[in-house]
Formats: structure tokens, sequence, C-alpha cells
């Protein structure tokens, strides 16, 4: 039983070696600052100038923090803004200036032709009562 703890604590401490290894490879390969135009990574909205959440985590970093610290801050920073960056494209991508169903702008057709042929046709009835309860809803 001892040497089974002994070896899961060694597998433990060389899984953390390498993690560690491939983040500071990364965050070596990936120069950071606060100038949106210095960063190779940044995303068209964020080329433009940096968002209000860019900004408004960029100033929660404490100035007194370390230069290390710093760094890492203003990494998570940029991270996170990508990460919404391509939420917000994708809704909009997706969305494709429609109408949402139960709208006021939502046709009958228009919501009955998005229910997926391949529904059952229980989920078929159910899309069909929302899409009728939706339209008298609007009237």
């Amino acid at each position: 039983m001892n040497r089974m703890s002994i070896g899961i604590v060694l597998m433990s401490f060389i899984y953390l070696l390498g993690a560690a290894g491939c983040a500071s490879d990364q965050t070596a390969s990936q120069p950071t600052s606060v100038e949106p135009s210095a960063s190779p990574a940044t995303t068209e909205a964020v080329s433009v100038g940096p968002s209000d959440s860019l900004k408004a985590c960029l100033a929660k970093i404490s100035s007194d923090s370390s230069d290390g610290a710093r760094m890492v801050a203003e990494q998570s920073c940029q991270d996170n803004e990508k990460l919404h960056q391509g939420v917000v494209g994708t809704a909009i991508a997706k969305s494709g200036n429609r109408a949402s169903a139960g709208t006021q702008g939502d046709s009958l057709d228009a919501c009955m032709a998005r229910i997926p042929t391949d529904a059952t046709a229980g989920q078929q009835m159910l899309a069909e009562e929302s899409c009728k309860r939706d339209q008298l809803m609007h009237r």
C-alpha cells in the first residue's frame, strides 16, 4: 500500500512538471502586451481597440504585482477576450438577422419551417403547438 502511495505521488509530480513545462513554453512563444496593436493574436474586434471587457479586466490588475504575475494576468485577460469575441462572432453569424422564435417579427410559416424534418412525431407536434401559441400571443 505504501509503494502505491509513493507511485501516485511520483506520477502526480511528473504530470505537474510536464504541464508546467507546456504552460511555460506557450507563454514564452506568445508575447503579451497591453497595447492591442502589439499583440499578434488579436481578433478583428480587438484590433480596432480594446473592448470594454478587456479594459476592465486589465484595470483590475494590481499595480504593485510582480512582472510575472502581471504578465500572467494580462495573458488571462487577452485569452478571455478572444473567447468572448469567438462566442459573440458565432452568435452573430448563426442568427443571420433572423427573428427569434416567438418574437414579434416571426411568422407562423417561418416558425413551422424551422421544425426539423427528422424530429419525432411528438417533437413536431410540440413545436407546432409552440409556434401557434406564439403566433396567438403576438396578435
